[in-house]
């Protein structure tokens, strides 16, 4: 019969070790900036919208994030499986999300281009968030924090 391996918890100190090394730490920090940067602008985003165009609804661009959202998860692994240069692919990661939150505000003017910035926005900050986990290093990473 085939059994489960039980390992003993690391300790707190063990866990907060794991922070000292550079590696950990700059992806860490990556992740976090990048999440702060996308959702922080979700969490603003009607009211912004709201003082920039008199709008009934913002269902609509919420959709738009959303399907953007979705592409940018599934398609960043073609991105990732054929770079040899992971922090390039970041960097323009985090580009085009910026290039797409400075361009709302102009491209509300034209109805069907305004929820271009949406879809490029979702779409980035997304895809962040899977660059990140390439080879498997925050998967270990939380693994190991988690135990």
């Amino acid at each position: 019969m085939i059994g489960i391996i039980s390992f003993p918890p690391p300790s707190m100190q063990h866990r907060f070790a794991i922070m000292a090394n550079g590696r950990v730490a700059a992806i860490i920090n990556a992740t976090f900036l990048t999440s702060i940067s996308s959702l922080g602008l979700y969490t603003y985003i009607s009211t912004i919208l709201d003082n920039l165009k008199d709008t009934l609804t913002l269902a609509h661009y919420w959709w738009a994030w959303g399907i953007g959202g979705v592409i940018g998860s599934f398609s960043v692994g073609y991105f990732i499986d054929r770079t040899a240069r992971p922090k390039m692919l970041m960097a323009g990661i985090i580009a085009i999300m910026a290039l797409a939150m400075i361009c709302i505000p102009f491209a509300l003017s034209f109805p069907m281009r305004s929820f271009l910035p949406f879809v490029l926005w979702g779409a980035m900050g997304w895809a962040s968030q899977a660059r990140n986990n390439m080879n498997g290093f925050v998967t270990s990473l939380s693994m190991t924090l988690l135990l």
